[in-house]
């Protein structure tokens, strides 16, 4: 039951995020969590903090106008003092030099009693650079 929760509530919060709603995704998070997302600079991270957190995706955003990630798959494992949550993702921007950029990711997060305490990105970066060289300087 607790892991037919958990779905529930990371499939609602997805369709905030992926909505554009990036401050759903930081307010669910511990105010120490551990982002990293995998690669690297300019969106290849490796932070800590909720402040951190949300001026990733405010850059991220800047990069990659329109950007929008759904969620196409969870998994859930663990107990409500040590959650594991598995995500996958299809990404979808609309930068001017290519308005159907498209990608994939995984997502490992770790909760702890409903709080993000880590969440790890892996996304096919070469993709993303070519992406990101393509748009030239945010």
């Amino acid at each position: 039951m607790y892991h037919a929760i958990v779905r529930a509530r990371v499939r609602s919060l997805w369709r905030r995020v992926g909505s554009g709603d990036y401050a759903a995704a930081v307010r669910l998070a511990a105010p120490d969590v551990r982002f990293r997302f995998v690669g690297e600079p300019p969106l290849g991270a490796e932070l800590r903090g909720r402040e951190a957190f949300a001026r990733w995706f405010e850059e991220t955003g800047a990069r990659l106008p329109g950007l929008r990630m759904r969620l196409t798959d969870v998994v859930v494992k663990g107990w409500p003092w040590d959650t594991t949550v598995v995500a996958r993702l299809a990404i979808t921007a609309t930068p001017a030099h290519d308005p159907h950029y498209t990608n994939e990711a995984i997502q490992w997060i770790r909760l702890r009693w409903g709080r993000m305490v880590s969440d790890e990105v892996m996304e096919d970066t070469q993709r993303l650079a070519r992406a990101i060289r393509a748009a030239g300087p945010a």
